[in-house]
Order: C-alpha cells, then structure tokens, then sequence
C-alpha cells in the first residue's frame, strides 16, 4: 500500500510543479490524497487518476463544466452516480476504471473524456496525450519522493 506521508509530500510536490497557486495548495492536496486514497481502493493506477483530475478540474472539489460534469474528476452524475449525495471522486475513478479495463489505458483516456474512441478526433488524442505527459511526470516524482527517498 501506499505511505501516507509519501503521498501527501508527492501531492504537494506534484501540485508545486505543476503550477498551482500556493494559496489553494492545502484543499487541493487533500483532493488529491482522496484521488490516490480512492484509486489505489479501486485497483486504478493512482498516478493515473491524479493526472486525470489534474486536467479535469486541477483538484477543484466543486468544479462544474457547462456540459454537466463535476467534481475533480468531471463525472456526469446521470451517468455515474449511483446514489445521492454523490462521491464524485469514487465515481470518476470508477469510471476511469471501467474505461481502461475495457479498452486500455491510451483509449480509455478518450472513452473517459467523451464516451468515445480516439479515432478521428484530434481532441481527445490531445486529451489523451495531456493525461499521459502528466503520468510520466507523477511517475516519475512518486519514485524520486516515495522509492528513492524512502
């Protein structure tokens, strides 16, 4: 399992790096502790998972899209809530899961987004490559913080 404090130094660290403003480092930290807490429970890379909510909402927990989603992982509840009120970090990672079970983790990233393929939108292979770019990097800083430096 993953060390707490380990991970609370890589969610700061990785949320540093990727430009989050220093006053909001706190409410987003414990975000992303709730992302790699929920998808380690679920069997989902968390290194995954934070970088989706990284992109989806830069670990904003009352985010909301024009096109319905919310949460730090844009879920649209008619889709994965499954009760009320909804967890929409247990929801997202859920959905990530399911998506990248069934189609691998390249296109499940588009399935993710959209509901859709990679095939023929430039979007969500940006998409898709964006998440990926940010995956490497938390790789990366999760084994410099939590393997080399433990």
């Amino acid at each position: 399992m993953l060390y707490t404090g380990c991970m609370l130094a890589f969610c700061y660290t990785f949320l540093f790096d990727t430009g989050h403003p220093e006053n909001r480092l706190d409410s987003r930290a414990d975000v992303c502790m709730d992302v790699v807490e929920e998808a380690a429970r679920q069997g989902v890379d968390p290194m995954l998972a934070v970088s989706v909510a990284h992109v989806e909402s830069g670990f904003r927990r009352g985010a909301r899209s024009h096109a319905g989603a919310v949460g730090p992982m844009q879920v649209i509840p008619r889709f994965w809530c499954k009760s009320k009120p909804c967890n929409h970090i247990e929801a997202g990672v859920r959905a990530l899961r399911t998506y990248t079970e069934s189609h691998g983790e390249g296109e499940g990233l588009c399935r993710y987004v959209s509901g859709r393929s990679c095939r023929g939108s430039k979007i969500r292979r940006r998409y898709r490559d964006k998440v990926l770019r940010f995956k490497r990097s938390a790789d990366n800083l999760f084994h410099l913080l939590c393997t080399d430096g433990c």
